[in-house]
């Protein structure tokens, strides 16, 4: 077989185990890719095979999927100009980001007018957890070990998944740079130093070796230091100052290490192991007339985790999963108000999870999927009104697809059990639901890739034990979350040899119904109050566009944007100062777009992010309202190459026209900053 580099030649045989193995999905993943290889070589073995090619180009991801899927490669990434993770869920529509600033403020993420504690965290297969408040800090997660970032809202196409990775309304999926091949004994390290603005310096270094055919291994290290002291402006009626973000320092370092083994040649075991360090201080609003804040915080936390596959070449395969995960945090303030002048607080976390997923492929056509998960969660610390509140978590979930040439189709039913206890005093209710969901593709014209898709999902969101137990955040009254959410898409991809190369759209409409939805307004970095809602809709739009145009020999403009309009209300009762408000911190319009310039010299990017007028409270009062804004910023790129060896150069500029603007109020982001990184590849 050959190829001319835009083919992709695939057997019959070759192609049934792809179904299988991948789940229908268009874009195979590591372990599918082999699975395929191996079938092929199991029907072709002392055959000689008539040379043949398919000219095609491969269909994204996002145009086939049954639900809103949208996922950023590591390359097309670097094509967009991002340059953190909080950059990046910029470029994802639908997505409201909870930004304190700075290189190491807390970054959170809701989709849809969710909530945070709505959107799942899935790192490498497995879902990340915080029993304590449910809000995964993404600024943990090193953008420069991530392979790829998806967001699904809705049911995955792919229905190999434990069986929580079902629920959640919307998950973002994290997968890190992947381990060398079982054939590649070369050794691949990668060195890189980047320096910036505000005292910033951030060393990372990975090594990775294919030890022996069925032995790989990598491991990262990092560390990131940042003064975090960036100027900004403070109005107070007609005075206006410039002043300066204080006690805002920053060290975190964190390390990985990945292995896979490969048993047998349909099988996989692969483990890492994870450990991040972060010792801050938070600097707090500002308030005027009052700069000084003395509160710190250290976070610190451990996982490992298994996850095994064996993608037979029968009907039947088999997944399991297994991952202990240790938190703990400890906050520190020093005021006149506390007892000896101090506060310390610290939390620990723990947490044993267990997954086992079985798949049955009886046709080409049809599958199903059975997932079981088990989770047990503690939390201790050293505050008297907390009683180290416990949970017992048993997820099923059974699903079901079917695919022919015109038509993709995905029902699943989840089944969600808690079993909730406390050490000493009263513990928050039991819960059990049932959860069903049902998404459908259609392909109307052969001929053409255009689809039409549309969905629906129920999920339940069990509190967290800050919302049940904490008297400053919650109690053990406060009721769970029930949703329902609706959508209807259309998405199209074309494709040319022409000056047009590619243009992919995708539209999308939405319905959401939240009973009894939680809603967080923070009052400072570590603490938050909880407030039930009662009732809550969501209505909206996305629309996503992305393109290449081809100027000449090896140039091309890459262009992709994204915008959201969407509309969170409370609707608990009309005489309620908040019905039909917009819920706090969500913005009705929002969007991101950036254009690259492609060429044999220096890659160039212009990028900007932006988001319209929001509220920091629910009542919409004007005094809290927060005013929209557009972040600027540019990049420059080029690589060197010889033989094995890959040096990268980059400067990125961000917020170009150092705009004001505050993402949480009274937390002010920085203003014009600068970064340079240089990456050496031994590949």
């Amino acid at each position: 077989m050959k190829s001319n580099g835009k083919s992709k030649v695939l057997s019959k045989t070759v192609i049934c185990a792809f179904v299988g193995a991948s789940m229908f999905v268009p874009a195979m993943s590591a372990s599918s890719s082999e699975y395929a290889t191996r079938a092929g070589s199991a029907d072709t073995v002392g055959k000689n095979l008539q040379e043949f090619e398919v000219v095609s180009k491969r269909v994204r991801k996002e145009v086939t999927s049954t639900a809103p899927l949208f996922n950023l490669t590591n390359e097309r990434m670097k094509t967009m100009g991002v340059t953190d993770i909080s950059d990046a869920l910029h470029r994802l529509p639908g997505v409201n980001i909870r930004d304190y600033g700075g290189a190491g403020g807390m970054k959170t993420v809701s989709v849809r007018g969710f909530g945070t504690t709505h959107t799942g965290v899935i790192y490498d297969g497995i879902v990340l957890s915080d029993c304590q408040s449910g809000k995964i800090d993404l600024a943990r997660y090193s953008l420069d070990n991530v392979g790829s970032l998806s967001l699904i809202v809705g049911d995955n196409s792919d229905i190999f998944v434990p069986a929580k990775a079902s629920a959640s309304a919307a998950s973002i999926i994290i997968s890190t740079m992947s381990v060398p091949g079982p054939l590649d004994s070369l050794w691949h390290v990668t060195g890189q130093m980047r320096v910036g603005a505000f005292g910033t310096y951030n060393p990372y270094f990975k090594v990775g070796k294919s030890i022996t055919p069925k032995f790989s291994f990598s491991a990262i290290g990092e560390y990131t230091h940042g003064k975090n002291n960036y100027p900004f402006t403070l109005e107070n009626g007609k005075l206006v100052t410039r002043e300066r973000r204080d006690n805002s320092m920053m060290n975190s370092w964190h390390g990985e290490v990945n292995t896979r083994w490969r048993p047998t040649s349909a099988s996989t075991l692969d483990a890492k192991l994870y450990y991040y360090d972060n010792n801050r201080q938070l600097p707090g609003p500002v308030i005027l007339y009052n700069p000084i804040c003395r509160e710190k915080l250290r976070d610190r936390n451990f996982f490992g985790q298994l996850t095994y596959k064996n993608l037979s070449l029968s009907k039947f395969s088999f997944q399991g999963l297994a991952k202990f995960n240790w938190d703990a945090s400890h906050y520190h303030d020093e005021d006149g108000k506390y007892p000896g002048g101090e506060l310390n607080e610290t939390y620990y976390q723990r947490e044993v999870y267990a997954s086992g997923s079985v798949l049955y492929l009886p046709t080409d056509k049809l599958a199903f999927n059975y997932s079981a998960d088990y989770a047990y969660n503690v939390m201790t610390t050293n505050q008297l009104e907390v009683i180290a509140p416990w949970r017992h978590s048993v997820l099923q979930s059974l699903t079901g697809k079917f695919q022919n040439s015109w038509l993709l189709a995905t029902a699943r039913l989840l089944w969600s059990i808690y079993d909730n206890g406390a050490k000493e005093g009263e513990s928050s209710k039991d819960a059990n639901k049932l959860s069903p969901s049902l998404s459908v593709s259609v392909q109307p014209f052969r001929d053409r890739l255009f689809f039409i898709r549309a969905s629906y999902k129920n999920i339940f969101r069990m509190t967290t034990f800050n919302e049940s137990y904490y008297y400053h955040m919650g109690s053990t009254s406060l009721r769970p979350e029930d949703t329902d959410q609706f959508n209807f898409g259309l998405t199209w991809q074309y494709n040319s040899a022409n000056w047009l190369q590619s243009l992919v759209l995708t539209g999308d409409v939405y319905y959401n119904n939240v009973k009894d939805k939680i809603v967080a307004i923070p009052t400072n970095m570590f603490i938050w109050s909880m407030t039930n809602l009662d009732k809550a809709r969501a209505f909206g739009a996305d629309v996503t566009a992305s393109a290449t145009f081809n100027l000449a020999y090896r140039q091309n403009l890459v262009f992709a944007g994204n915008y959201s309009w969407q509309r969170v209300q409370p609707r608990t009762h009309p005489g309620n100062p908040d019905y039909n408000k917009q819920v706090a911190y969500t913005p009705i319009h929002s969007g991101a777009a950036s254009l690259s310039w492609e060429n044999p010299w220096v890659d160039v990017v212009f990028h900007a992010t932006g988001a319209s007028d929001r509220y920091g409270t629910n009542t919409n009062l004007p005094i809290t309202r927060i005013k929209g804004y557009v972040d600027c910023g540019a990049s420059l790129m080029r690589s060197f190459k010889f033989k094995r060896n890959t040096i990268d150069l980059r400067f990125d500029l961000t917020n170009l026209f150092d705009t004001q603007y505050e993402i949480v109020a009274s937390y002010p982001m920085p203003g014009r900053a600068w970064k340079f990184t240089v990456t050496y590849k031994l590949n």
